[in-house]
């Protein structure tokens, strides 16, 4: 069972939707207890860092997802904002706590030139072919983007896969079995329904 965390993300309905039509069953995760059914996790991310983190930390979702993550316990896919508070802290607007499960900061992305912030659109990805989250995916396919941060990792070998947006940036990391993409799979088209296939099939 794929448990989807609800804690007010913008994104919850169309990754609800990503994972329906890719035929797997899910249940919104809002409490504490809704964690003990689900065997792989996804937390949405729209918005700021730390607006997340105190949203999970509103609904008493915070510890018990820390909890979950650093002991192993499940299967965890953080998307977006969602794989950035994986991070040990994030800079926007002010310095705020994250789940501290990725060592490193999430700060803004500098640009240069043509590249705009937010960065917004598709980007080719460059990840490892050994990853199981990326199979059946190609080397360099495309994936969307809406972002103004990223997670710095001190690192890199937790870093599985990077983009280009003014300089190399993290567009996914693993941890054991905590994964976080950058991107947005319900919104990457064919792409992004392999990657949360991919997930959920993870044992």
């Amino acid at each position: 069972m794929i448990g989807i965390i609800d804690y007010g993300s913008g994104n919850f309905t169309s990754v609800c939707n990503a994972v329906d039509s890719i035929g797997k069953e899910y249940s919104p995760i809002d409490t504490p207890e809704a964690f003990d059914k689900a065997s792989h996790i996804i937390l949405p991310g729209v918005g700021a860092y730390n607006d997340c983190i105190n949203a999970l930390k509103s609904r008493q979702l915070f510890e018990p997802l820390q909890n979950i993550l650093r002991n192993d316990y499940k299967f965890f896919l953080g998307i977006c904002v969602g794989h950035q508070v994986l991070s040990s802290e994030g800079t926007e607007f002010e310095i705020g706590e994250g789940l501290d499960i990725i060592s490193g900061c999430t700060t803004k992305l500098k640009v240069s030139g043509r590249d705009r912030l937010p960065h917004i659109g598709w980007n080719d990805v460059e990840f490892n072919p050994s990853s199981p989250l990326f199979k059946e995916i190609e080397n360099g396919a495309a994936f969307y983007f809406v972002h103004s941060f990223h997670l710095r990792a001190d690192n890199s070998s937790e870093v599985i896969a990077t983009t280009q947006h003014s300089q190399k940036i993290t567009a996914a990391v693993n941890y054991n079995k905590v994964y976080g993409v950058q991107f947005h799979p319900e919104k990457s088209q064919k792409n992004g329904l392999q990657l949360l296939e991919n997930f959920s099939n993870l044992s």
